[in-house]
């Protein structure tokens, strides 16, 4: 069985909680459409979302600190670390908690999405080790575009790790457990596994996964990196919609060209250097 394990950031640290709130809920109910059923969620915040999930899934709450003193979605990554890693770190003892028949654990990002093939792909292979996420899709919902990632997906986006659960420290704690028992129980590799997405797939035997496994969300205003779609897009196809529970661009040709054309925000921070090469 696979867990996908997310964590929603501190009510502080976000410029509106209650958009972060749904585009959680956006995000969410793409993931409960997996193809097998297979699977669990687990949401782990510093406040019971105030929109009703999916009944899939099961919400911890933690009184975690904020991270950071800082009012706005960019804390720093030592904040990000901090109350990412801990979060997901109870996601997981939740995890393995509520099944015993456990595989794998997939950490996702709140405001991404991912493919409806995931579960039954696990499923089928419960002793692997487990895949990175290499080759996915940049996804801006405004624009209604896609840009293709390939091979280095898993070092933009955090949703690009699924993981054999016993790969992870076999820690005895309870879903109540401070951070500082967090910290103690399960060492560096809190900050270096969970908190952060880059190292995985250098520290353990993964494979790359043999399809696009995720959509990174970009644009939405709420997240640490700041991160745009970054130019150039392409239209959603209907069967991307269809296997990631998105909405597919309108074939009207407003709609084509607002996701084929950059973005206002990418034209205007080319403009400096159009104009000093002019």
């Amino acid at each position: 069985m696979l867990a996908l394990i997310t964590s929603l950031r501190h009510p502080r640290n976000s410029r509106d909680y209650a958009e972060v709130e749904r585009i959680f809920l956006r995000s969410v109910c793409s993931w409960v459409r997996q193809d097998d059923d297979r699977f669990l969620v687990v949401a782990v915040g510093n406040r019971t979302p105030m929109v009703e999930l999916p009944t899939q899934v099961t919400f911890v709450e933690v009184d975690f600190p904020a991270p950071s003193a800082h009012r706005g979605p960019e804390t720093g990554i030592p904040a990000v670390l901090r109350d990412k890693g801990t979060k997901l770190a109870v996601g997981l003892l939740a995890a393995r908690e509520a099944s015993p028949s456990l595989s794998h654990v997939m950490a996702v990002d709140a405001d991404d999405f991912v493919s409806r093939r995931l579960a039954g792909f696990v499923s089928a292979r419960s002793t692997a080790p487990g895949w990175t996420v290499t080759h996915g899709w940049r996804y801006h919902r405004g624009r209604r575009a896609v840009r293709e990632v390939r091979g280095s997906f898993h070092l933009e986006c955090g949703t690009s790790h699924i993981v054999r659960h016993d790969l992870f420290p076999a820690v005895d704690l309870p879903v109540t457990a401070t951070q500082e028992e967090l910290y103690d129980a399960f060492g560096d590799r809190l900050e270096r596994w969970l908190g952060s997405h880059v190292h995985l797939h250098d520290d353990l035997p993964l494979a790359p996964l043999p399809f696009p496994g995720a959509l990174y969300q970009v644009g939405t205003g709420e997240t640490h990196s700041g991160t745009s779609m970054g130019g150039l897009g392409r239209p959603v196809r209907r069967e991307i919609a269809d296997e990631f529970g998105v909405e597919p661009t309108r074939r009207t040709p407003w709609s084509l060209a607002r996701a084929v054309l950059p973005g206002s925000a990418a034209v205007t921070g080319r403009l400096p250097g159009l104009r000093r090469r002019g």
